[in-house]
C-alpha cells in the first residue's frame, strides 16, 4: 500500500469513528527520504516565532512558535494547531527537509505538511545558528491529496523574560488531546513521544500491582476505558505486574508500563526534564518508589541529564502513606508535591504545590510559596481562553494541559 494511500485510509478509520478519547487515531506515517541525520542541538537555534510569508496558505494559523525535541522540530500555531515535523539533510542535493503532519489540538482532525531549505540557506543556517532570514517553503496536502502552498518566515526571538523563566508543561496522563489522543494515555508511547507536542514534563499516573511493582495506570479497576476487552476484570492491584503484562492490553495495543521502563525511556530518549508521579494510594506505594526513582536519578547523573522526579500527594490518604514511611521523606534528594493545601505542603516538606486550576489565580498564596522556594502548578487548563488569561496574570510556575499547543504559543509569545 502506497504512503498516499495509507493515509488516506487512516482518515477514513478516523470518520468511521466517534471522536473519543478511548479510540485512538495514530500519527501519520512519515517518508521523509533518503536524508542525513542532523542532531537536535544544531536545530535548537531555530526555535523563535514565525509568521505565514508571502503566498502562504493561513488555513493552520497565522503566526507559530517553533520548539526543538530530541528528533522533532514542531511549531505551535495561535489557533491550536501545531505541526510536528521529522527533519534531515537530503543526501542528494545537500537541502534541508521538514516532513510531518498538522493536527489540531481539540478535534482528530489532520493531516500532512512538508517544507525545504534549499543547500545554501541550510548551510549557512547549521554553520552559525543564525536564522534572522530564515524561510521555510513547502505545502500542505490533506486527506485528497490536495496539496497548498505554506511558507514560514522568522519574525522575531523569544524575549528575555521567556528565555530567562523556566516554566513547565506537562501533558496529563501522557496524552496530548482529549479527541482521540495518538497513543493511550500512560503508555511508553507517550513517554516516548511527548515531548514533540511541547511539554517538558510528563505527568502519569502511578498505582501497584498485587506484587508491589508500581505501574502507570489512573483507573483503579481493569474496563475497556483504557484496556482493551478482555476476560480479565478486577482491580490492578489484584494481579501480579506480569499477569497483566500478559493478558492486558492497552487501547492501542500497548502493554501496561511500569514505572521502570517509563524512567528509563524518559532519561534515555527525551530530553524532558520533568516528571510528576500522580500518587493512586496503594499501601506501601513509597516503600516500592524508594528504589525506583533513587536508581532513575542514579542513570540520569551518570548519562549527563538533568531530570526532576516527584511522587504526588493528591489526598489525605496519601499523605498518610507518606507519613508512615519516613525513609522517603528523609532522603532530601526525593520530591514530593502536594495538592492540597499550602500549610500541607508545607508540613510535608514538599517542593512543589499543585492547586486545581478552578480555585484561581491564587496570587497571595502563590507569592506565599515562591517566598519559601515552593514551585506551584496548576491542573489541568484546557481552555484556551483560561490558559491565556493564567499565563498573562498569574504567577504559576507551569500547568498540566490536555492542550499544550495553547500554553506553548501563549507563554512563548509574551513580551
Amino acid at each position: 500500500m502506497s504512503f498516499r494511500n495509507t493515509y488516506k485510509y487512516l482518515i477514513v478509520l478516523l470518520i468511521f469513528f466517534s471522536c473519543s478519547r478511548n479510540q485512538t487515531v495514530l500519527q501519520p506515517p512519515i517518508d521523509l527520504g533518503n536524508v542525513s541525520f542532523i542532531s537536535n542541538t544544531q536545530m535548537k537555534p531555530m526555535e523563535a516565532i514565525y509568521e505565514v510569508g508571502p503566498g502562504g496558505s493561513t488555513a493552520l494559523g497565522t503566526s507559530f512558535v517553533c520548539k526543538v525535541s530530541k528528533y522533532r522540530v514542531s511549531f505551535f500555531g495561535n489557533g491550536g494547531i501545531f505541526m510536528i515535523l521529522k527533519y534531515g539533510l537530503e543526501q542528494n542535493d545537500s537541502s534541508l527537509k521538514f516532513a510531518g503532519f498538522f493536527r489540531y489540538s481539540q478535534d482528530a482532525r489532520q493531516g500532512l505538511v512538508s517544507f525545504s531549505m534549499p543547500k545554501a540557506d541550510a548551510n549557512a543556517f547549521l554553520s552559525t545558528g543564525n536564522i534572522d532570514n530564515l524561510v521555510l517553503n513547502g505545502n500542505i496536502e490533506n486527506s485528497n491529496g490536495t496539496q497548498t502552498p505554506l511558507s514560514l518566515k522568522f519574525t522575531k526571538h523569544f524575549s528575555a523574560y521567556t528565555q530567562s523563566t523556566p516554566f513547565e508543561i506537562y501533558s496529563h496522563h501522557g496524552v496530548q488531546t482529549v479527541a482521540n489522543p495518538p497513543f493511550a494515555e500512560n503508555s511508553l508511547l507517550g513517554v516516548l513521544n511527548d515531548e514533540d507536542y511541547g511539554v517538558n514534563g510528563l505527568e502519569f499516573d502511578v498505582q501497584l500491582t498485587r506484587d508491589s511493582v508500581p505501574i502507570m495506570m489512573h483507573d483503579g479497576n481493569i474496563d475497556i476505558r483504557l484496556t482493551q476487552k478482555s476476560p480479565i476484570s478486577g482491580d490492578y492491584n489484584q494481579f501480579s505486574f506480569n499477569f497483566l503484562e500478559q493478558y492486558i492490553t492497552l487501547i492501542d495495543g500497548q502493554k501496561i508500563a511500569s514505572l521502570e521502563e517509563c524512567l528509563k525511556d524518559f532519561i534515555d530518549s527525551t530530553t524532558m526534564t520533568y516528571f510528576w508521579m500522580d500518587i493512586k494510594g496503594d499501601e506501601g506505594i513509597f516503600q516500592a518508589l524508594h528504589p525506583i526513582v533513587l536508581n532513575a536519578q542514579a542513570h540520569a547523573k551518570a548519562v549527563g541529564r538533568h531530570v526532576v522526579i516527584f511522587a504526588d500527594i493528591p489526598s489525605a490518604t496519601v499523605i498518610g502513606q507518606f507519613q508512615s514511611y519516613p525513609p522517603y521523606r528523609a532522603d532530601t534528594s526525593l520530591k514530593t508535591m502536594c495538592e492540597l493545601t499550602l500549610q500541607d505542603v508545607i508540613d510535608n516538606g514538599s517542593t512543589r504545590w499543585g492547586p486545581r486550576y478552578s480555585r484561581g489565580l491564587l496570587l497571595t498564596d502563590v507569592a506565599q510559596a515562591h517566598a519559601q522556594g515552593i514551585k506551584v502548578i496548576s491542573w489541568t487548563l484546557n481552555d484556551d481562553g483560561l490558559i491565556a488569561n493564567y499565563i498573562q496574570n498569574g504567577q504559576f510556575d507551569g500547568f498540566i494541559s490536555d492542550y499544550p499547543c495553547y500554553v506553548v504559543y501563549d507563554f512563548y509569545t509574551m513580551k
